[in-house]
């Protein structure tokens, strides 16, 4: 492992302006309705900007559309589970003789965005509300959740992404600018992280097109957040990176490609630390941020109310290793995972490190090598 270069602290540090993100779900005990949950999230953001406003249907992210598609005739189950690991939740196949079609498995995000949307209008916030953020699983992620066998989840990748971009378009054609989607995907650290050395740059290439694909095939004035994952089961990862090197990978390969489509560059979450590990104190960790391009706006996902100083360290070494303030702070996932005060807890925290002055530090010797 290479040595952090030793660093100190500059006598100046400026105050940026962060603003708090939340990734989406909350426990079901703050979120009984869609306008209980909303509100929720301005309460806790108080005096500080808020870049979007979340609502999502399902604290565990898509396992109640896991579990309906029981209900679908084109697929049959090959496994059951009650989803307490990543060991344990329902997987399908094709039925014999069957066709698996986009409407089999949506998941419904226009009927859901009708009903934010009106619940919007109740809403009590001092400011202008921003727009509402509709989650939108990545079309690799629910084909790898659902058929788990690597042919399986190739053949039909393609009916889950027509799915999801017939929601896309419809949402946006009724609901325009008062919309931004956030892209979700565990599948992209995860499967990268898998994937031999030798054949990285590779993996990420097709793991950045499955992101890039529906941007590409969505409205062109749609607005977009990316949403990188370790996976949140039970609060816990499906892998823990030794370093910030994989994300980085893909922000750049996305960048690249986006770029070469002409198309703009969605601000991207980057998650900094799991349910079950504090954010990292090692410099080192944090030393890939050089590599991203300077037009991609970061969400810095290390709030960790368990780890507050461990989460206000990181903040500082992986400002330092970007060279500029992060765009947001955000916990690594959602929120439906935790308890109700831990997420109120969580949503201190974030007050607290948007809030904090941007310390730079001065770098002694050659920095490390890049990821």
């Amino acid at each position: 492992m290479t040595a952090t270069q030793p660093e100190t602290q500059s006598a100046d540090a400026t105050n940026p302006t962060r603003t708090i993100h939340f990734v989406g779900s909350l426990p079901p005990q703050l979120a009984p309705t869609p306008q209980a949950g909303m509100q929720w999230m301005l309460d806790q953001t108080r005096d500080h900007t808020l870049g979007s406003l979340p609502c999502d249907a399902d604290p565990r992210w898509i396992v109640d559309w896991l579990y309906a598609l029981e209900h679908v005739d084109a697929l049959e189950p090959v496994r059951t589970g009650d989803a307490t690991s990543y060991d344990d939740y329902p997987r399908y196949r094709i039925t014999p003789g069957r066709k698996l079609a986009p409407e089999d498995v949506s998941l419904r995000r226009t009927s859901h965005t009708a009903t934010v949307i009106a619940a919007r209008q109740t809403l009590h916030n001092p400011h202008e509300l921003p727009p509402a953020q509709v989650s939108i699983p990545g079309p690799l992620d629910l084909a790898y959740i659902c058929f788990g066998a690597p042919f399986r989840t190739l053949a039909n990748v393609g009916v889950l992404r027509e799915a999801l971009l017939h929601d896309i378009n419809e949402i946006h054609h009724r609901w325009g600018d008062e919309i931004v989607f956030q892209l979700e995907t565990p599948a992209s650290l995860t499967l990268l992280d898998r994937a031999p050395r030798s054949l990285q740059a590779a993996a990420a290439g097709l793991l950045a097109e499955q992101i890039t694909r529906i941007i590409r095939d969505s409205p062109t004035s749609a607005k977009w957040i990316l949403h990188l994952c370790h996976g949140d089961l039970n609060h816990e990862p499906l892998v823990t990176p030794p370093s910030l090197a994989p994300a980085v990978r893909i922000v750049r390969t996305v960048h690249r490609q986006l770029t070469q489509l002409g198309l703009p560059i969605p601000r991207v979450h980057i998650p900094m630390c799991t349910g079950t590990s504090a954010p990292s104190t090692n410099a080192a960790y944090y030393r890939a941020l050089r590599r991203v391009p300077d037009d991609v706006e970061i969400v810095a996902g290390l709030v960790d109310e368990h780890h507050a100083s461990e989460s206000a360290r990181a903040l500082e070494l992986a400002e330092n290793a970007l060279g500029r303030p992060f765009t947001a702070v955000a916990a690594a996932c959602g929120h439906g995972r935790r308890t109700p005060d831990d997420a109120e807890a969580n949503a201190a925290l974030a007050r607290e490190l948007a809030s904090a002055p941007h310390r730079t530090f001065a770098r002694h010797g050659k920095p490390g090598r890049a990821a």
